[in-house]
């Protein structure tokens, strides 16, 4: 009986002027967030349950010919069940397997790996903060929705990660905002931009606004930021701060992970708020997320927590799949590397080398508020030494002026070990100066570096290839220049560059593709030439 009267809902929705009811169910439960090919997949599945249930009635019918009474209640029932839920879930795994997309892990803790969504997780998420933002605030007021349509989405990252499909690709089509098509990489580019628009909506990363608020003071940053949102690796209190005191507010930071979608944001260095649809809780320390946005119900997260009382709210204590053990002894790499930077150390990164003694750590560094240009690898180890378990102590060194980190802000496992493994290693920086046309910095080339050795035995002199391949990475970095390099001009080479001699490097716009560099030792031209892409 019951399946008669759904086989009549389902054809009467079929009739011309009508919606599907397939297709009803789907925009309800997506919240009208469909993909490409939705509305023509609903109409062809209703057609389906209409004939599938139709076949039912038929079936029971001739059924209850042959037989009666509570025999063919019984097995008209066990039938018409079986065979509605063999067809809906063999129905769910073809439409998982149709409208879903493959995304990649960062890689940040190791190899990267594909993680299949389904729409249907992408859809809710979005659904989520849809509402959320329909409601938004400006100056403790509501936003209507003619107000909402006045807001500009720019964004600083990629489109195909999941942080970017979500935040600059969904969401804003589901608001009704505009989004700027163009990936912005320059603080110039985002405050052009920002000028131009009445409100704007951030979507960035923590690296981003770490580059953007060091400098802010050379920057007319207009206040017309409505939101904020950053994630993908963690946002220190200090640049939070610096943030709100350029933008006027705080970014909002989102937690979570491909796998599992957001789980919980927070504004400041406060605790984590989890989202109203996602439960989380604790298992072995580490926290356990059960959402309707993860490609599994239940995901173990690799990150230690502290839940308060409410169990909803808690707080990060770190990677807990960062232990590895060198020398039989157990080291706990994020442990170490907040040691560190006790030390006096503004960043961290430690990485396993595999060596022919077996594993051994490594170390990028960053110098904050000790100087640690010209010392040697030995000088580091005898640092290191009373916060290392004995055998432990990192083998390798590397000085930067910044960690290498992908376009959401993470810094890279394999990115470290390349940067450990690799010849070519950064001088120490500082008084950097940074405009839209000009870029001035102090240098100081490490007399450690690979390059010197042999270049010569008795008096290390910088190569002039190396000269010109940090003048070039400082143009990508302060320009945000991709293009490959096409040419050199007017290169010139006039005084030598000695390991530990403080240099001043000046890097000058001088078209939309071209660039000029000079390498001074106290007043004196050592190199200079033009940069072409």
């Amino acid at each position: 009986m019951l399946a008669a009267i759904f086989a009549v809902l389902f054809g009467l929705s079929l009739l011309p002027g009508r919606k599907p009811l397939c297709l009803r169910f789907a925009e309800r439960v997506s919240d009208g967030i469909l993909p490409d090919g939705a509305e023509t997949y609903c109409r062809r599945l209703t057609w389906v349950w209409f004939f599938l249930l139709a076949l039912v009635t038929a079936v029971n019918i001739a059924l209850g010919s042959c037989l009666s009474g509570p025999r063919l209640w019984v097995l008209t029932s066990a039938l018409s069940l079986l065979v509605i839920a063999t067809t809906f879930f063999v129905e769910k795994r073809v439409r998982d397997r149709r409208f879903s997309v493959v995304f990649h892990t960062s890689g940040s803790t190791g190899k990267s790996k594909e993680i299949v969504k389904t729409f249907e997780s992408l859809a809710k998420e979005v659904a989520f903060h849809k509402e959320f933002y329909s409601s938004f605030w400006s100056n403790g007021q509501p936003i209507d929705q003619a107000t909402t349509q006045t807001i500009h989405l720019l964004a600083t990252i990629d489109p195909c990660h999941m942080y970017g499909t979500l935040w600059r690709v969904m969401l804003p089509k589901a608001l009704g905002w505009e989004v700027d098509p163009e990936v912005i990489l320059t603080p110039e580019s985002l405050i052009a931009k920002m000028k131009a628009s009445e409100k704007v909506f951030l979507v960035t990363t923590p690296s981003f606004l770490d580059r953007f608020t060091a400098y802010a003071d050379q920057y007319d940053v207009p206040q017309n930021c409505v939101e904020i949102i950053t994630s993908g690796a963690m946002l220190t209190k200090d640049v939070s701060q610096r943030t709100k005191s350029v933008f006027g507010l705080e970014p909002r930071q989102i937690y979570g992970s491909t796998e599992t979608g957001g789980v919980a944001s927070r504004r400041g260095d406060g605790l984590w708020e989890t989202f109203a649809p996602v439960k989380v809780s604790v298992k072995g320390g580490q926290l356990l997320v059960r959402s309707p946005f993860s490609f599994k119900r239940t995901y173990l997260m690799g990150d230690a927590v502290d839940m308060a009382a409410d169990g909803r709210s808690f707080e990060l204590k770190g990677r807990v799949d960062r232990l590895v053990k060198i020398n039989e002894e157990r080291v706990n790499l994020a442990e170490m590397e907040e040691a560190i930077r006790g030390l006096g150390f503004k960043e961290a990164a430690l990485a396993v080398l595999q060596g022919d003694r077996g594993p051994q750590l490594g170390a990028v560094l960053v110098s904050g508020s000790c100087r640690v240009g010209g010392v040697t690898a030995l000088e580091l180890r005898k640092l290191m030494l009373p916060i290392f378990p004995k055998g432990t102590v990192p083998k390798k060194f590397r000085i930067v002026s910044e960690l290498p980190r992908n376009p959401q802000g993470k810094v890279l496992a394999s990115e470290i070990v390349r940067l450990l493994e690799s010849s070519l290693v950064d001088p120490r920086m500082w008084d950097v100066v940074k405009t839209e046309g000009a870029f001035v910095a102090k240098l100081e080339f490490e007399a450690s570096a690979p390059y010197f050795q042999g270049h010569f035995p008795d008096a290390p002199v910088l190569p002039g290839v190396v000269q010109l391949g940090f003048a070039e990475r400082c143009v990508r970095r302060a320009f945000g220049v991709r293009e490959p390099l096409r040419c050199v001009k007017k290169m010139k080479f006039v005084h030598i560059i000695e390991p530990g001699r403080t240099i001043d490097l000046r890097i000058v716009r001088k078209g939309p593709t071209e660039f000029a560099y000079d390498y001074e030792r106290e007043g004196k031209a050592c190199s200079s030439g033009i940069l072409a892409f």
